[in-house]
């Protein structure tokens, strides 16, 4: 047979591992088992070397000699039979053997035969017998040929041959399926050593003569021992070989030495058996090329879950190996071609989990050195992303959109800066938004519109994140999540902006442009709210209405809330014109106008433009004459005005403001700036009926009020007015008796203004007011309460004195003697009580009084009508008698002049304590009527 066709029987190539080896081993020397695989070129039209067809018949014609040397002879005939093999062997091509073919190698037969029997001693003869072999096997004679071989074997045992000659009868043997005499020969060169040239080949042989003879575990040590001679890199034993070094031949050895290991694991326990084999072996470097070739025999068998099962074989064993990944990758494979969808699944799962990047796997190791790994975990990767996507959608289960979540996030992170990766974001953002994870989806969302370049999800994905924002805060409803809702909703708004601003084509990029304005405002960004709502009134085509009212209500609130009260007038100027006549809105915006109009009113007055303040404040009647604030700025108008001093202008204006807002709380303000204004022009007739109206306020304060009547008293007094005077001072005895000096003063002035008309019945009403007011204030009585009490009392101790003077002593004088006295007890008690006061000026007054009633009355006694009847001497005695009786009352007197006068001594001199020393003059002139004496107790007293 050829050896071609023997070392490839039953040869599957190993798919995707190693390309197909096979061949003789370099550097070979030709052997008879060449024969049979070798293909030679034979040109009919070319005759055979004319040498060597020269050089036979030379040969032949020597041997026909019959005589010569016999170690020439012996060599002859060594030499033609070369010949006659060597030219069978050329003339024999692809064409079936002639002829003359079997005429030439049986030549070489004969000579062969014919030198070893005529010369059994030959030197070569072990030369000549492989040669005799080789002709017997190409003749088709083999068992002549292992005859031969034997022979050689037996005989030469020490031949250089010896190791090729056991091959070639190991392949005669293996042939003849005599694997146990095979098994034997292959031993025999293997015994040989590597140094043999069929080492390899022997191995090989042997490992199968083996296997054929159910010698599994024997063979598959011969099978190792070429894998490891043929795969593992001499200079690291931790790698395997650039399988492109080796021959064809060689490839193709291996491959077959795979299949046929392949097939023993396979009769043995599978997986496992390759686990024991390789563990036996140190685990070789090639170890994962028979787990791949033993997957790949039960592929071909259609035994999809035990090939899968193989190949995961080995990830499980060596999960960091290099080739691990693809084989996990051939297992899936083979799940998928037996139709096993879930452990496809789960499948690609575990090749995730075990060679993601990040895993062990990559620690130290580049994604450039492995494309296919790098490919497979992108298609997987994504595969399982939609596929739990599309399950989360069907039975929506939270766990298939976390697990779809997790898979695209994976995507992401290891393909960040594909052509896809913008699609996959997307999709992860889809996910999390329909499992109500809307913070992480909003992420999401913004990421696929911003992060990647322009692509067809960028628009949609931004517009996305603001549904997703608004999801998201509606989620928000703990009071103790405030804080975090309200940063929620600044992002919500920034991205709007950015999504308008970005995608302003997009179809809903007014409606977000209109929202984010609108949000801006209400988060109090206020140039962007203005800014992004100007934008909205810029664009083009013009917004609706709608929009276009939400603009100029952000920019006019905007403006006010920034306190650029003219930009917002005008902006609610503009507002107030697209807002239809009877709109709830209306009045609102009507009253911020008013607002703004009365806040630039206020800025020129707080500047100390209090001119320009006037005409703001009037102007908002102007724009808005039915606005609440109004009132106000009328009356801030009117309040600026007096302040300037303005005051017929106030008087104007503050005289409207009543007649416009009659019920109005301000109109008590006004009543008192108007009587400042009427005093100020000097309308006092006005100005105290301003007070008067102050006064008659219930809502004023006491004071206020107790002021107001005072002045209106004293301004109707001024003009003229009594009756208004005294009304004044009327209501204010009635409405303030407390504080009490007060209310005495107003007690005086009507008791004076009484006296004043001689009224004199009214003033002793008013005093006598004045008197019971002092008394009814107890402890609370003031020196001005008694001072005018005082005053009172001696005022009203004046009429007694006066009837005491009117009492004449006429006779008879008993009689009148006795009403005198009365009048003058009536008198002393009226001026003592005046006394009783304590009040200096009122005392020394009653004292001078009281000492000149008893002067009088003495005086008046001797001045007294005299009896008619009484002669001179009853006359004298008369006289004398009454001198008597007037002297003590003139005592009297004296001591009360002295005591009033002693006063000064404490600091009291008024007019009533000069009198007295005036009256003790011409009482006791010795004493008291000398100047110097007077003079030096004035000085005394000063």
């Amino acid at each position: 047979m050829r050896l071609c066709a023997a070392l490839l029987i039953g040869t599957a190539a190993l798919a995707a591992a190693v390309p197909g080896w096979c061949g003789k081993p370099k550097n070979a020397q030709p052997t008879v088992g060449d024969l049979a695989g070798r293909q030679v070129e034979v040109h009919t039209d070319k005759p055979v070397d004319a040498g060597a067809s020269r050089a036979m018949e030379n040969y032949r014609e020597f041997l026909n000699l019959k005589s010569g040397d016999p170690a020439l002879r012996a060599e002859a005939m060594r030499r033609l039979g070369d010949l006659n093999l060597e030219a069978s062997e050329i003339e024999r091509g692809e064409r079936e053997q002639n002829a003359s073919d079997a005429l030439q190698s049986g030549e070489a037969i004969k000579l062969y035969t014919a030198l070893l029997e005529s010369y059994p001693d030959y030197r070569q003869s072990d030369g000549v017998l492989y040669q005799l072999a080789r002709a017997y096997e190409s003749n088709g004679q083999p068992e002549q040929a292992l005859a031969a071989l034997d022979r050689l074997v037996s005989r030469f045992g020490s031949s250089p041959l010896i190791d090729e000659a056991q091959f070639r009868r190991g392949e005669i043997l293996f042939s003849a399926k005599r694997y146990p005499e095979a098994e034997l020969a292959y031993a025999q060169v293997i015994g040989h050593g590597p140094q043999s040239t069929f080492y390899e080949q022997s191995l090989y042989k042997h490992g199968w003569s083996l296997f054929k003879l159910a010698r599994s575990n024997e063979s598959l040590e011969s099978f190792g021992q070429l894998l490891d001679r043929k795969l593992v890199d001499p200079k690291d034993p931790h790698k395997v070989v650039d399988v492109q070094t080796l021959s064809r031949p060689e490839r193709e050895l291996l491959d077959d030495t795979f299949r046929v290991a392949s097939i023993t694991f396979s009769y043995l326990d599978g997986a496992a058996s390759i686990d024991q084999f390789v563990a036996k072996r140190n685990n070789p470097p090639y170890s994962y090329l028979l787990y791949s070739a033993l997957g790949d025999l039960y592929i071909t068998k259609e035994r999809y879950q035990d090939a899968a099962q193989t190949y995961e074989a080995f990830v499980k064993r060596d999960p960091i190996d290099p080739n691990a990944p693809l084989l996990q990758v051939r297992a899936i494979e083979a799940y998928r071609k037996g139709g096993f969808a879930s452990l496809v699944l789960s499948g690609k799962e575990q090749f995730l989990e075990r060679y993601g990047f990040g895993s062990p796997f990559w620690a130290g190791r580049d994604r450039a050195q492995f494309p296919a790994v790098v490919a497979e975990l992108k298609s997987s990767v994504k595969e399982l992303a939609q596929y739990h996507h599309s399950e989360a959608q069907k039975t929506k289960k939270q766990s298939e959109y976390i697990l779809a979540a997790r898979w695209y996030r994976s995507y992401l992170d290891w393909f960040p800066n594909e052509p896809e990766s913008a699609d996959s974001n997307f999709l992860l953002a889809e996910v999390l938004f329909e499992a109500h994870q809307y913070r992480d989806a909003t992420k999401e969302y913004e990421r696929t519109a911003y992060a990647y370049p322009f692509n067809a999800r960028s628009a949609e994905a931004a517009y996305a994140a603001l549904l997703s924002y608004d999801a998201y805060e509606k989620q928000l409803t703990d009071p103790t999540q405030a804080t975090e809702k309200q940063a929620w909703h600044t992002a919500s708004v920034e991205s709007g902006l950015r999504f308008a601003t970005t995608y302003p084509q997009h179809k809903e990029a007014a409606n977000v442009l209109t929202r984010t304005a609108r949000e801006l405002f209400e988060i109090k960004d206020l140039d962007r709210a203005v800014d992004t709502a100007q934008r909205v009134l810029a664009l083009q085509p013009p917004v609706d209405a709608t929009k276009q009212r939400t603009a100029l209500t952000v920019i006019a609130h905007s403006r006010f809330d920034q306190q650029r009260y003219a930009e917002a007038e005008a902006a609610y100027m503009q507002l107030r014109a697209v807002i239809p006549p009877g709109d709830k809105e209306q009045k609102e915006i009507t009253e911020k106008l008013a607002a703004a109009v009365y806040k630039q009113a206020e800025a020129k007055k707080a500047a100390g433009n209090s001119a320009g303040a006037v005409e703001d404040f009037l102007r908002v009647a102007q724009v808005a004459p039915d606005s609440s604030i109004r009132r106000n700025a009328d009356y801030d108008a009117a309040a600026a005005l007096v302040n300037l001093k303005d005051w017929p202008r106030a008087i104007d204006v503050l005289e409207a403001f009543r007649r416009n807002h009659p019920q109005d709380p301000l109109i008590a303000e006004a009543t008192r700036s108007l009587a400042v204004a009427y005093t100020e022009t000097g309308q006092s007739a006005r100005a105290a009926a301003e007070f008067e109206r102050i006064a008659d306020t219930p809502t004023e304060s006491v004071e206020l009020r107790r002021e107001a009547l005072s002045r209106a008293a004293d301004l109707y007094q001024k003009s003229n007015d009594r009756a208004g005077t005294v009304r004044s001072y009327t209501k204010f005895v009635e409405r303030f008796p407390a504080p009490l000096d007060p209310a005495m003063e107003a007690r005086q002035r009507l008791a004076d203004l009484a006296a004043e008309s001689h009224d004199i019945k009214e003033r002793d009403r008013w005093l006598q007011n004045v008197i019971d007011a002092d008394r009814a204030a107890g402890a609370g009585r003031t020196e001005r309460s008694k001072y005018l009490a005082a005053k009172a009392t001696l005022l009203f101790a004046e009429p007694s004195g006066a009837a005491f003077a009117a009492v004449r002593l006429s006779a008879p004088l008993k009689k009148n003697l006795a009403l005198k006295k009365e009048a003058m007890e009536r008198a002393l008690d009226a001026y003592g009580r005046a006394a009783q006061y304590g009040v200096a000026e009122v005392t020394t007054a009653a004292t001078y009084q009281m000492a000149e009633l008893y002067r009088t009355l003495a005086k008046d006694l001797m001045e007294s009508e005299r009896p008619k009847n009484l002669n001179e001497d009853e006359l004298e005695q008369y006289n004398v008698l009454l001198e008597e009786q007037a002297f003590p009352f003139e005592e009297k007197a004296i001591s009360i002049h002295e005591a009033n006068v002693a006063r000064a001594s404490e600091g009291v001199y008024d007019e009533s304590v000069r009198k007295s020393f005036e009256a003790l003059a011409k009482l006791k002139p010795a004493r008291y009527a000398k100047a110097e004496v007077s003079a030096e107790f004035v000085k005394e007293l000063r």
